[in-house]
């Protein structure tokens, strides 16, 4: 279980009940940040030759979700360690704090907020039909949008060697409020795109939300 506490103290505590094991990354110095990425794919991958490849595609991957997770503000980024077996980092998420609310005539009503965000999402240009699921947890209403997106290469020099990453972008109502939190999931299993939306999905359907006060 990994408690995620949101930046506003107002707001109620996100639970996570993550299967196997999972490396939360500090956002709080990009410094920082880079070197427990350098040092967790050291841990996991080693420093041999043969594994140069490897290593060159974990840190594209993390290192891109970090610098979303930065310039967006992010509350917390998990790196997910063994959830597939032999594979070092499967999938990582960010938990983001959008600084917006709904007007003053929407509601606290988890399907009403939604509605609302929903048409707003609408608008968006890159926005596909195809790519949008809807479902509620215990607590949240839940919309789902996903695509894939070309991790450029580190060289600028071998810029066609992009890799190709899975994100799934999780908006979720946070109850009694006319706030929305943003899950984004990514990974490089590209070829196993339902596979890992519906293991995406059963991780937020899993989540439970948590008054501050009761859970102190």
């Amino acid at each position: 279980m990994i408690d995620l506490q949101l930046a506003q103290k107002s707001l109620p505590e996100l639970k996570f009940a993550l299967p196997g094991e999972w490396w939360q990354v500090p956002l709080h110095d990009e410094v920082s940040a880079r070197a427990s990425i350098r040092r967790l794919i050291d841990a996991r991958v080693g420093r041999a030759d043969e594994h140069s490849l490897l290593r060159d595609s974990m840190r594209r991957q993390l290192f891109d979700g970090l610098a979303a997770a930065i310039e967006g503000d992010g509350q917390s980024m998990t790196i997910a360690l063994d959830v597939i077996e032999g594979v070092p980092f499967s999938a990582s998420f960010t938990l983001y704090l959008p600084p917006l609310g709904m007007t003053p005539a929407v509601g606290t009503a988890p399907a009403e907020v939604m509605r609302v965000l929903e048409a707003g999402l609408a608008a968006m240009p890159d926005l596909h039909p195809e790519t949008v699921a809807r479902f509620a947890t215990t607590d949240s209403e839940v919309l789902r949008t996903h695509h894939i997106r070309q991790v450029a290469a580190a060289d600028e020099d071998d810029a066609g060697d992009a890799l190709p990453t899975l994100v799934a972008q999780y908006w979720l109502t946070i109850p009694e409020t006319k706030r929305v939190i943003l899950i984004v999931f990514s990974t490089v299993f590209v070829d196993l795109e339902q596979v890992m939306l519906d293991f995406f999905d059963s991780i937020v359907r899993a989540l439970r939300w948590e008054d501050q006060d009761s859970s102190t």
